[in-house]
């Protein structure tokens, strides 16, 4: 997919926040942070899960979250161009950095990336004894670009997680994620909070 913005500073330029798009942040007392940077109707459910894995597991959160009626696609800027203010300082901020992705596929599976391979190595141990399906991600969605965001954190490395469609769908109770379904927090599921709880087992253990 081509952007239609190439970098962010283009994209802030033509379009309006509220109108287009809006950014959700929590800071909290953590090295940790969690990040949705195409989150809201860019990539469905994003931001739902990278919000709750970052209130359960305690850790600091980013969103930039699509909220026009149609044609959210057309705010996705790939991470390598992302330089929003707000998270370029958030990012500089903390020593690691978790970004949650969405990506295409009809399988319940988890892509992994990124260049931190020690917590890459523990996560993949963790969700596979939690029972999902993870894998290393192909080229195109790798995460290893020193200027991707997601290693410009203290540490220099972070990893990325392209979760599939079908994924993003288990986290919700209907398996649906439209608006209202997604920002329910009653239609959240538990096939969210055990993948949250297994990434929190993951993470805390390799801090």
């Amino acid at each position: 997919m081509v952007d239609h913005f190439v970098t962010m500073k283009e994209l802030l330029t033509y379009t309006h926040e509220g109108e287009d798009w809006e950014i959700q942040t929590r800071e909290r007392d953590s090295p940790v942070l969690v990040t949705a940077v195409h989150g809201g109707a860019i990539e469905r459910g994003t931001t739902e899960i990278a919000q709750y894995l970052s209130e359960i597991g305690n850790f600091s959160f980013y969103s930039f979250k699509g909220v026009r009626k149609n044609k959210n696609n057309e705010l996705h800027v790939t991470s390598t161009h992302f330089d929003e203010p707000k998270l370029k300082k958030i990012v500089s901020e903390h020593a690691q950095v978790i970004s949650i992705h969405g990506c295409m596929g009809e399988k319940n599976e988890v892509y992994i990336g990124g260049r931190d391979e020690a917590l890459i190595t523990r996560i993949k141990q963790v969700l596979n004894e939690a029972g999902f399906i993870i894998k290393d991600a192909p080229s195109h969605i790798s995460g290893k670009q020193q200027d991707n965001f997601v290693n410009c954190g203290k540490n220099g490395m972070g990893v990325q997680l392209e979760l599939t469609v079908n994924f993003r769908k288990q986290c919700f109770v209907n398996k649906k994620f439209n608006l209202k379904d997604r920002e329910d927090r009653s239609n959240w599921s538990t096939y969210l909070k055990e993948f949250s709880e297994a990434m929190i087992k993951a993470i805390t253990y390799h801090k």
